[in-house]
């Protein structure tokens, strides 16, 4: 295993992209079944919850750090995604990123904002469906862009290679 190969900029946008689909599905599972994470809801060993509690805070924590990284290649690429500035990619794109932080914040520090505001039912079901749309449209861009995160090509310049900035070489991202 060449650990390169998935620590390069394009294999960390992509893992983190799809990290943060999948944290949108599985959160938007949680909300629905009363904000409880489904590991814990559908796990029939009581033995199991200290060893599932630390899976879920360090999955939390990757949660948080893949948001995080996700904002920063977005800002530092000009706020482009899948190649444009389309209002509803920046809206979903948000939805991604602001619950991932929150998720990185409960890793770190126990405390959901989120859950801290309402815990009542039905906004957690409009959460939950918000999630859901969100990660299903980011992830019908996503194919229609080529897979790509930041469209056709990719400047280096996102990527802080300043000599290929100054240069002006434009190469392909995935």
């Amino acid at each position: 295993m060449n650990i390169k190969e998935y620590t390069t900029h394009e294999a960390l946008l992509r893992n983190s992209f799809l990290w943060s689909e999948a944290r949108l599905v599985v959160a938007a599972v949680a909300l629905l079944i009363g904000g409880v994470p489904p590991v814990m809801y559908f796990n029939p060993f009581i033995g199991l919850y200290g060893l599932l509690s630390d899976f879920l805070t360090l999955s939390w924590i990757i949660s948080g750090l893949t948001a995080g990284y996700l904002l920063y290649r977005w800002n530092d690429g000009k706020r482009v995604l899948f190649g444009g500035r389309k209002e509803l990619d920046t809206a979903t794109f948000l939805v991604l990123a602001v619950s991932g932080l929150n998720l990185g914040i409960v890793g770190v520090f126990g405390w959901n904002i989120g859950m801290s505001v309402t815990s009542s039912y039905f906004i957690f079901v409009i959460v939950a469906l918000s999630y859901l749309w969100s990660a299903g449209y980011l992830l019908k861009r996503w194919k229609e862009s080529g897979k790509n995160m930041a469209g056709k090509f990719f400047n280096l310049c996102a990527a802080g290679q300043a000599a290929f900035c100054r240069a002006g070489v434009i190469l392909r991202i995935f």
